[in-house]
């Protein structure tokens, strides 16, 4: 859900999108949610005051069995449909050439995520007063075509900690409950834990019914996480994560090209760079985040992480094998810097009118 900022009361701001959701029990049954941590999304979307920005966002990941909402980071996914949302709601002005031609003109833009105090830049199909939705450009794990929405997220690293190797070089140990587990913990778009798959006991090209219904696997994945979360300084003990920043850092786990079946098609291990599955709200993601295919991007090319070690190529576009198919990421990356990633999706209005709330 995109959201203007002007129209969420300043003094009950949370209260109001939790109602909105329906996060008070964990089928969201009195709102709008969906029960699932890639539908209980919101963006805050506003012109900006800040020079040579254009639109400014904040993400919020709504919790689904919990009543609170996550600003730790950004969604690469739903950041693809802020300029488009912007410039239908009239927070931009026409350009000029968009209304001399029939032709679609693609708009540049640049974004600023509060979230990770990030620059973005955004390019898409705009014709006179509305943002072009329909267009060849399909994307595994969606169904149909749309319109291509490129988003470049500028100098991307060190978003929320500081630091490239927030821990502490390409490696690192994490120790748990049930020993100890390398693990590449990198701060690329977001912070995402490293892990290879077969540390989990994994061959890495699982579905998410296989990983989800596996309560004490769960466990597992989780506690790594929150061990990595603890040590990153988000939260001051590993026993605080999943309540105070579920959503962040993420864990993915990884594995050489492989082949595998999706629902609809079949991945072959010379079509992508590496095999990777990322965890989203303690489940995994249906098919890929999208700041987490930024750092898994970058990761393959910053030699000694675990995605560089499993990677078979590290050139600037990297292909990423998924649970629905595969997603390609361009990485601008000179030696330990990385310039910028780069991603293309889709985007359309699904619906717009009024949520109604209680307090």
């Amino acid at each position: 859900m995109l959201i203007r900022g002007g129209d969420l009361p300043l003094e009950h701001q949370d209260e109001a999108i939790l109602s909105v959701f329906g996060s008070h029990e964990p089928r969201q049954v009195d709102g709008i949610g969906g029960a699932t941590s890639t539908t209980s999304k919101l963006m805050i979307v506003s012109p900006s005051s800040r020079p040579t920005v254009d639109i400014e966002y904040t993400f919020g990941q709504v919790g689904v069995k919990e009543a609170m909402i996550d600003y730790g980071g950004n969604c690469g996914n739903m950041t693809t449909a802020i300029g488009p949302f912007a410039y239908d709601e009239g927070m931009l002005e026409i350009p000029e050439e968009s209304t001399l031609t029939e032709d679609p003109y693609r708009l540049s833009l640049t974004l600023f995520n509060t979230n990770t105090e990030t620059r973005l830049t955004q390019t898409f199909p705009v014709n006179g007063r509305r943002a072009l939705t329909e267009g060849s450009f399909s994307i595994h794990g969606v169904p149909g075509t749309g319109a291509r929405v490129d988003t470049t997220f500028h100098d991307p690293s060190r978003t929320k900690t500081g630091a490239l190797y927030p821990l502490g070089g390409p490696t690192t140990t994490l120790e748990t409950s049930t020993g100890s587990v390398e693990a590449t913990v990198l701060d690329v778009t977001t912070p995402v834990v490293f892990v290879r798959a077969e540390a989990l006991g994994l061959t890495g090209t699982e579905r998410p019914d296989d990983i989800d219904n596996d309560s004490a696997l769960l466990e597992r994945i989780e506690e790594i996480r929150s061990v990595a979360c603890s040590r990153l300084g988000i939260v001051t003990n590993a026993a605080q994560a999943t309540h105070d920043s579920p959503g962040f850092p993420k864990l993915a786990f990884v594995t050489e090209p492989q082949s595998y079946e999706t629902d609809t098609d079949c991945v072959k291990a010379t079509e992508i760079d590496l095999t990777a599955r990322i965890m989203s709200m303690q489940y995994l993601h249906p098919i890929y985040a999208v700041t987490g295919a930024g750092c898994t991007a970058a990761a393959t090319r910053l030699p000694g992480t675990i995605p560089n070690q499993v990677a078979t190529d590290t050139t600037e576009e990297v292909a990423i094998g998924h649970p629905q198919g595969i997603m390609t990421v361009t990485a601008d990356v000179e030696a330990e810097t990385v310039n910028a990633v780069t991603v293309s999706r889709t985007q359309r209005r699904l619906m717009e009118g009024n949520a109604f709330y209680t307090l």
